[in-house]
């Protein structure tokens, strides 16, 4: 187990993220089911950017500390990966 005691809450704050974003796809394609794959591609663009936002220090995380990304030299990510990830994002097909 890792010695980082934000790894416990960083993993409750992700899972608490993926669960929301289901239980949204669910009720959004039960209410709109023609619309079901706008729906899935936009909670997944929100799902997304939750994350970068996470790693950026945007959560309630951030009070208890922040959690970086670092490669395997040793250098650390941007800590504003929210505001650039979009320019990874597939264009949606027009």
């Amino acid at each position: 187990m890792s010695r980082s005691r934000l790894q416990e809450p960083f993993l409750r704050e992700v899972a608490s993220t993926f669960r929301a974003t289901q239980t949204r796809i669910v009720r959004s394609i039960a209410e709109a089911p023609s619309e079901a794959a706008s729906i899935v591609d936009d909670e997944l663009r929100g799902l997304y950017h939750a994350l970068f936002v996470m790693f950026d220090g945007g959560t309630a995380l951030a009070d208890e500390g922040l959690v970086s990304i670092v490669d395997e030299d040793g250098e650390p990510f941007d800590r504003f990966l929210h505001e650039v990830c979009f320019a990874h994002w597939p264009k949606a097909d027009s």
